[in-house]
């Protein structure tokens, strides 16, 4: 354990329990589903994925093991408005 902390909007790290570095880490990388969190950690790790890397529902739901369902309203419950694909889909 390298003894730092994971860095959190303050918003969200104040007064808040905290799983261990290394079960966030794995849950970060998407080693773990979010379920090993507990839930004010999987609502920060859902803050993570969707506002600073800029992830879909979808793509959140897959990586944490959750339900696309589960994604929504904690996105929702956070505030957060939905990223889209910017995958292009028209007909050329």
């Amino acid at each position: 354990m390298t003894g730092r902390r994971r860095s959190l909007p303050s918003a969200l790290a104040l007064g808040r329990p905290r799983a261990s570095q290394w079960i966030w880490e794995a849950c970060v990388e998407g080693r773990e589903p979010a379920e090993s969190l507990p839930t004010k950690d999987r609502e920060d790790l859902v803050y993570h994925l969707i506002h600073d890397k800029k992830w879909t529902d979808l793509q959140v739901a897959v990586h944490t093991c959750m339900t696309t369902a589960t994604t929504v309203r904690i996105r929702e419950r956070l505030g957060l408005a939905p990223n889209h694909s910017t995958t292009n889909t028209a007909a050329a």
